[in-house]
């Protein structure tokens, strides 16, 4: 009798077992699908930087969207993040990631620096930012396509700066709009 309740209770043990692990797989293929549908690629085990287009009006003539790279991490150790903090102008705190602009050079084959965040004297608190699983932190929306060193048909891409080197490329998107410039009434 002691041997069957061994038994019965070891399957129990092994059905909690086999159910847990089918809900962590399950959940995580839910996860990978909801990114492929969202970002146009599977997610790589610790911190991932995606690339954030939205439709904005930013009262800039031509320009439709705002382009925002966002570094989520996806492992389970913390990932350190410099960071700027500061109050933004409608008075709410604000933590956004160190990032560069780059340019895809076609003469050349390689990326150009654009705009490098940490170069602006605008960040009056620099930090330290711990990413736990699941943790993003965004560039924030820049209306990039206004920006005079791009033009239609450039390649774009946002590289945000972790600690000690270490840096995330968003995937490469295509300027498809441009300012306009208002030609003065004569």
């Amino acid at each position: 009798m002691q041997a069957w309740s061994q038994m019965v209770q070891m399957t129990l043990l092994s059905r909690i077992a086999i159910f847990v692990v089918s809900l962590l797989v399950l959940g995580s293929s839910a996860l990978e699908l909801a990114h492929l549908v969202q970002f146009g690629h599977f997610i790589s085990f610790g911190p991932h930087a995606d690339l954030v287009i939205r439709k904005a009006d930013f009262g800039i003539p031509g320009i439709t969207k705002t382009y925002e790279a966002k570094l989520t991490n996806f492992g389970f150790t913390p990932a350190r993040v410099s960071a700027c903090e500061f109050i933004s102008d409608t008075l709410l705190p604000v933590t956004q990631a160190f990032y560069t602009t780059e340019k895809w050079d076609t003469s050349t084959s390689r990326w150009e620096n654009i705009l490098k965040s940490d170069e602006l004297p605008t960040c009056p608190h620099v930090i330290a930012r711990r990413l736990w699983l699941g943790q993003s932190i965004t560039s924030g929306e820049v209306a990039i396509a206004a920006k005079d060193a791009f033009g239609i048909g450039d390649k774009a891409s946002f590289v945000i700066f972790a600690e000690k080197g270490l840096t995330f490329p968003t995937a490469a998107f295509s300027i498809d709009e441009h300012r306009v410039i208002p030609k003065p009434k004569p």
